[in-house]
């Protein structure tokens, strides 16, 4: 009766280490900001209203197994023309569809102008809590970073459960913390899973994207500022 018993309390734990693929959706939210930095501003007030409402349309599938994942738009061929919609996945922070391989400690990103990012997995320090809320059916523990914008400090807030024991999350958020990101409230945006499915019967494959038009971070920054500079000289003739 007691080896019995000891077993059944394994259970759990013997069910989690199997785990071994999944696919999670996220919604989002827009982040509020204080009225006060809207001073002058009511037509961007209002935009970002109008932007906040869209993006209940917006959903992020993340794709995974040991080996890769996959994080990008759902449908994003339903949303296309949504100005509104494009608008919140802008402000979300999401760049493209974003590969990672945690075993080469890099991510690619694949942006709609047809240009790979080469994105090493950055060496980011999480203060890990004990502080714990329950998503879905999973345990979940808060960790906190701080990132420094032009504006000032911002805390980042994430909740990972170690019940699913890869490294994933939305955009670049991969790599350094002790299980899989349930809810990233970032610099804009909010994500948070609304669906959990893990071990499907059909086998998830991803495919890592073939290694050419690619950049570095800095280079396809480097691209995209003379870009904006170009139009902005342009404008001025």
């Amino acid at each position: 009766m007691k080896h019995l018993l000891y077993l059944i309390l394994l259970l759990p734990f013997f069910s989690l280490a199997q785990i071994h693929s999944g696919t999670i959706t996220y919604g989002i939210t827009i982040n509020k900001r204080d009225d006060d930095s809207y001073k002058g501003k009511e037509g961007v007030k209002e935009t970002m209203m109008l932007v906040s409402k869209a993006a209940a349309n917006v959903n992020y599938k993340l794709k995974f197994n040991a080996a890769y994942a996959k994080f990008n738009v759902d449908n994003k061929l339903a949303i296309k023309d949504g100005d509104l919609e494009e608008l919140a996945i802008i402000i979300s922070g999401n760049k493209g569809t974003y590969y990672t391989s945690l075993s080469e400690k890099k991510q690619i990103i694949k942006t709609d102008a047809g240009i790979n990012i080469n994105a090493p997995i950055e060496n980011e320090d999480w203060d890990l809590t004990k502080e714990t809320k329950k998503i879905g059916d999973f345990l979940c523990y808060k960790a906190t970073q701080v990132k420094t914008v032009p504006k000032g400090d911002v805390t980042v807030v994430v909740w990972y459960t170690p019940e699913i024991p890869f490294a994933y999350g939305p955009n670049h958020y991969v790599g350094r913390l002790p299980g899989l990101i349930l809810e990233l409230n970032g610099l804009m945006a909010t994500y948070k899973a609304k669906e959990i499915k893990l071990n499907p019967k059909k086998a998830i494959v991803i495919k890592w994207p073939k290694e050419k038009n690619n950049m570095s971070a800095s280079e396809y920054k480097k691209a995209g500022d003379k870009l904006y500079q170009d139009r902005k000289d342009e404008r001025k003739r």
